[in-house]
């Protein structure tokens, strides 16, 4: 799509922000506003009340709206800490950046979760206009108190990274291998089943639009499905969505097609999604702030009854609650995407998007969450199952800014997958690998003679693993076929 399209639809229409409701700031139906308060702060840095006091608020559509714009002297990526206490009932906060006239929000009581230290999503500019309204004569305290950089965490608790295997499944091997440690050992390439599959799934535009070719829906996808073998990496992609009666939606609804924004349906389309394809990889992806950003989250919330946001019918919000009765409520799993490899191959991109990981509390509590969470959810599930067949090795949420076009969201779609394979094969198998060291070598002979003589037994990943010919069985062929490798090299 054009530039210019994109920044007229911006302009003229109102458009859901984050993963929020509906909603877009009156600043922009209000014409020009003769005097705004303003103040030049660092990062980080608290606000001055003693500046949200000279503000005067303006009466529009019966509502008091107070405008503080904050200038910031470096340019990096902000948050703003909210305080959960002096946001009233009826009031809703806006964050709006002036260098693009995008924006966050909105954030109100019912918007936010009640249970943590409310955050704001991700801007990148240094001229920000912060928006509050409120019934007309309500009195207000500043609800938004300070400004913060971004920061990764200390200690990522081992959370964004594929799961790796349990290494001692074969027994004795550890003593065995002791036998022949003096052996050279031989580097083969992996063997792949050109089956694989890796699930992307959407919600609003541009995040529908940028994963459809990757759809085997022949009336969602009609120009054909590109996932097959895609890039001949050995990994067939599947894409999932809703589509709505407007493709450049404003205030969308509930859509219909392969996903729709309702929690109920939005389950069962899930598993029967994920039981039909069994992928090995997980991509959620959503519309996020009205800007052209690429944000990796790190986590997703089991979040428990209202604190879920409702949706469009009844019941309002996900049944059961939490939707993840086997894990503790409104407590975070998190992403295993290589999340620090997709920024820096998004940003070496040349794209007109820019990429940022989102460490703070979640994704936005609404269906974007829920689905996001499904995604790490499944993961979960199949780490538990432990068996090499079953494996989903990765798992994450990345929401899409509202300007981003959408061939460049789909080249960044693309960027992301390559990343995730990279990942993938470095975690795929060896087939014939029995012993697990990354390698093919007389070691691997040494335990299928052992198994074959009964000496030791294999897992079932074991068994996958040394069922070289792929015939359902481990057995003297798979000996001779690894032997014939071996001294071939």
């Amino acid at each position: 799509m054009n530039r210019l399209l994109v920044f007229l639809i911006c302009f003229v229409s109102t458009v859901v922000a984050q993963q929020l409701p509906y909603g877009k700031p009156t600043y922009f139906s209000m014409g020009s506003i003769e005097e705004i308060e303003e103040v030049a702060l660092d990062i980080p840095s608290s606000i001055p009340k003693s500046v949200f006091k000279k503000v005067k608020p303006i009466v529009f559509n019966n509502r008091d709206h107070y405008f503080l714009k904050i200038h910031l002297i470096q340019d990096l990526p902000v948050q703003f800490k909210l305080s959960a206490m002096d946001i009233i009932d009826g009031m809703d906060i806006y964050f709006i950046d002036l260098e693009i006239e995008g924006w966050v929000g909105p954030y109100s009581r019912k918007t936010i979760p009640k249970i943590i230290t409310p955050l704001s999503d991700i801007l990148l500019s240094q001229n920000i206009l912060i928006e509050i309204s409120v019934p007309v004569h309500e009195s207000i305290d500043l609800p938004v108190h300070e400004i913060l950089s971004l920061k990764k965490p200390n200690d990522l608790n081992g959370m964004s990274g594929p799961m790796s295997k349990d290494k001692d499944s074969l027994g004795n091997r550890k003593d065995l291998a002791v036998i022949l440690d003096d052996f050279l050992p031989v580097i083969r390439p992996r063997q792949r089943d050109h089956s694989r599959n890796i699930l992307l799934a959407g919600y609003w535009p541009p995040s529908n639009e940028c994963i459809r070719p990757f759809s085997t829906n022949e009336v969602l996808n009609p120009d054909g499905w590109i996932g097959d073998n895609w890039e001949e990496r050995g990994y067939d992609i599947h894409s999932y969505f809703p589509t709505f009666s407007d493709p450049d939606c404003e205030d969308c609804g509930q859509g219909n097609g392969d996903l729709e924004i309702d929690y109920q349906v939005t389950s069962e389309d899930w598993w029967n999604i994920v039981d039909s394809i069994n992928p090995v990889a997980i991509i959620t992806f959503s519309r996020g702030g009205m800007d052209y950003r690429w944000e990796i989250e790190w986590l997703c919330t089991n979040w428990e009854g209202s604190e879920w946001i409702a949706d469009f019918e009844e019941p309002l919000y996900p049944t059961p609650s939490p939707p993840d009765s086997t894990y503790p409520h409104n407590t975070p799993r998190y992403s295993s995407l290589p999340m620090d490899s997709i920024y820096s191959a998004v940003s070496l991109s040349g794209l007109n998007t820019y990429p940022v990981i989102d460490y703070t509390y979640g994704t936005g509590n609404y269906l974007s969450e829920f689905m996001g969470y499904h995604g790490l959810w499944y993961k979960s599930q199949m780490d538990s199952i432990n068996i090499i067949s079953s494996d989903c090795h990765l798992a994450g949420h990345i929401h899409v800014g509202g300007f981003v076009d959408w061939d460049v969201a789909h080249e960044a779609a693309k960027i992301s997958l390559r990343e995730v394979i990279k990942v993938l094969d470095e975690s795929e198998p060896i087939i014939g690998d029995v012993n697990y060291d990354g390698l093919i070598s007389i070691l691997d002979l040494y335990f299928l003679i052992s198994y074959l003589m009964g000496e030791i037994q294999f897992d079932e990943n074991g068994l996958i693993i040394g069922d070289f010919n792929f015939d359902s069985s481990v057995d003297i062929l798979d000996l001779l076929l690894i032997s014939n490798i071996i001294l071939d090299s």
